[in-house]
């Protein structure tokens, strides 16, 4: 196609005259299409329908062409062109950002992303770290939390997947300590360096206590039900009865209580086992390096008779 648009008519269209108007959007329309359009693809990647947002964002662009067009003050055609893609570029951006984060703030989605890393991007387990993990003051309502993952999804729709976290203020452990749960999080990898049986409250601030605390009972929530519920029972976690684990524990107590057979509980406490071990490392890590060494610590560990 023939471009017609000259420094003259972009000046004419500064003053609002009507022909140089009409060739600025003339000249500018195919692009301002071709920038709505990958801007409403990338809202397709989160879920949504392109079409959703093509003519709401061909829109945008047109607007943020007529906003910044007083702002040109270039030399050449060319120049024109560079500076109206950068300037509408940016401000679709500025729209796909809105539309992905609409209902979540931007302190919440910090909080998540954050809390997305130390449940190594599983995002379910994100919302709840968010509502239990950072300190007091930082931590997310429930509602915050559940707008942040879905913000993060790309997706505001009420009928995306979502678990249903059952809580009595604290988790399922109702002790104000978080004493169990800190004792299956100690089962699994201690960095104490000191033999278990010799870490004492002092070597446990309240803070930390807390933490993982919140952290156990955060993973617990998003396992599946009959191996988090043979970790809540070995352990007493919550206002459960506490059956132990290994050699020392009641294995037939556990089944009766998970209503299983023999076997399947303990292939459930097992498995439960694994699975807590793997979540909890890349929650506590600090490194990768911390990550293979707790991992080491982990093997050995639910290699023992007393973790079956």
């Amino acid at each position: 196609m023939t471009e017609t648009l000259t420094l003259a008519l972009i000046a004419d269209a500064q003053t609002n005259g009507l022909e140089g108007t009409s060739a600025v959007l003339a000249a500018m329309t195919g692009r301002i299409e071709k920038l709505a359009d990958a801007a409403a693809r990338r809202m397709t990647q989160n879920g949504m329908r392109f079409e959703d947002y093509r003519e709401d964002f061909r829109q945008d662009a047109a607007l943020a062409m007529f906003e910044a067009l007083p702002r040109f003050n270039g030399d050449s055609v060319d120049v024109f062109y560079g500076f109206m893609w950068g300037t509408i570029e940016n401000a679709l951006k500025d729209k796909v950002r809105e539309a992905r984060n609409q209902g979540a703030d931007e302190d919440a989605l910090k909080v998540f992303a954050s809390m997305l890393e130390k449940a190594d991007g599983d995002v379910h387990l994100a919302e709840k770290f968010a509502q239990t993990v950072p300190p007091k003051g930082r931590r997310l309502s429930a509602d915050r939390a559940q707008a942040a993952r879905l913000a993060w999804h790309g997706t505001l729709s009420m009928d995306a997947p979502h678990i249903t976290f059952l809580n009595d203020g604290g988790g399922y452990n109702t002790k104000p300590d978080g004493t169990a749960s800190y004792a299956l999080a100690e089962s699994i990898v201690s960095d104490y360096g000191v033999p278990e049986d010799l870490i004492t409250s002092e070597d446990i601030s309240s803070e930390e206590r807390r933490q993982k605390h919140a952290i156990v009972n955060a993973i617990l929530a998003v396992m599946s039900p009959n191996q988090a519920n043979a970790l809540r029972h070995s352990y007493g976690i919550g206002d459960v009865q506490c059956f132990g684990t290994g050699d020392t524990g009641d294995l037939p107590g556990l089944a009766a209580a998970l209503g299983l057979d023999v076997i399947p509980a303990r292939d459930a406490r097992v498995k439960g086992h694994k699975s807590f071990a793997k979540r909890y490392i890349k929650a506590v890590a600090r490194s990768e390096a911390e990550v293979q060494e707790l991992t080491d610590i982990a093997a050995i560990r639910l290699g023992r008779g007393g973790r079956k």
